[in-house]
């Protein structure tokens, strides 16, 4: 399993690809959608600190919830 830690910013950063099972979680809430292409509408979005994706929604793309700070989210392949 390969796991790299991934800086967050205000611009959403493709985490996750389509059809691969990830496993992304980090200490504070981060955004994160499903999108074959970067999100524009950053007011559509889903927030959470752990998740479990088997790669069928697509490619999956996080950004930090509060727009003031930063974060970090790991992110586990098979």
């Amino acid at each position: 399993m390969a796991t790299t830690k991934i800086e967050l910013t205000r611009t959403p950063k493709k985490i996750a690809s389509a059809h691969t099972p990830t496993y992304i979680q980090s200490s504070r809430e981060f955004r994160f959608a499903f999108s074959a292409t970067q999100p524009n509408n950053l007011n559509t979005f889903h927030t959470d600190m752990k998740i479990y994706t088997d790669g069928d929604l697509g490619d999956m793309w996080a950004w930090v919830a509060d727009p003031d700070s930063y974060g970090y989210v790991v992110v586990s392949t098979a």
